[in-house]
């Protein structure tokens, strides 16, 4: 019996947690099967309908159900304090504390990064210090090396980039992931053995929006090596 396109489509992404439009194409071409994108979209569709599978950004699906909501509750104070004398400030804040769980490594010292306009991080810096927090400024390795952060708490003040994510005044988890590449990078906030654990962990647990994870890797100018990771541990196939 003739399969449908529904079942081949299914029978692909079996056993995978994310697939895209573009696998499933070149799958069905290696096979000698031609599919419009119209009926390849319908299906994929119905699955999405059915719960067998869910949106990971255009283009791109997932198995996985769950997304994750990071817990804001530490950052509210420090959101609240920036909003009350410039209630039309844009910026993006996330702190290491909301993905501790995700460390293999027990983290003692918790870092919060707040993202904002460039002209706009020395007010912000002498307000937060005011209020007894330790601001840094966009430090760099060697500021870190000749000045250690030794507060348990430090906030850590960024140029804002500007992209959808950054919008948003507590940043998802795509973003966060991105940063902290970076992050680790720049000042040595963790090793790279680490941040590759803390990313598998979210890939593998989490539903992602693949596709604004590679648009801010791409803002970030990091995209090669955020789709190396996503080879690493799920080897999709890139639009």
């Amino acid at each position: 019996m003739k399969k449908t396109l529904k079942t081949i489509i299914k029978d692909f992404a079996e056993g995978k947690i994310y697939f895209s439009l573009n696998q499933i194409r070149k799958f069905l071409s290696s096979k000698g099967l031609k599919y419009s994108d119209v009926s390849i979209k319908k299906y994929i569709k119905q699955l999405i309908n059915e719960n067998y599978s869910y949106n990971a950004g255009r283009g791109y699906y997932s198995k996985i159900k769950n997304e994750f909501k990071p817990d804001n509750k530490s950052l509210k104070p420090i959101v609240k304090l920036l909003k009350q004398k410039s209630p039309f400030l844009e910026f993006s804040v996330w702190g290491t504390e909301q993905i501790k769980f995700a460390f293999h490594h027990l983290q003692n010292k918790f870092y919060t990064f707040i993202f904002s306009e460039a002209d706009s991080l020395e007010i912000l810096r002498d307000r937060l210090a005011s209020k007894g927090y330790s601001v840094y400024l966009n430090p760099t390795i060697n500021d870190v090396k000749k000045n250690p952060f030794t507060e348990q708490n430090s906030i850590i003040l960024r140029n804002r980039i500007n992209h959808k994510l950054s919008k948003e005044q507590f940043a998802p988890i795509e973003k966060i992931l991105v940063d902290l590449y970076i992050e680790a990078e720049w000042i040595g906030i963790i090793d790279l053995e680490e941040y590759s654990r803390v990313f598998e962990y979210f890939l593998r647990n989490y539903r992602l929006n693949i596709s604004l994870l590679l648009d801010y890797a791409e803002r970030r100018k990091i995209l090669t090596i955020i789709k190396e990771y996503l080879r690493k541990y799920i080897n999709p196939t890139f639009v």
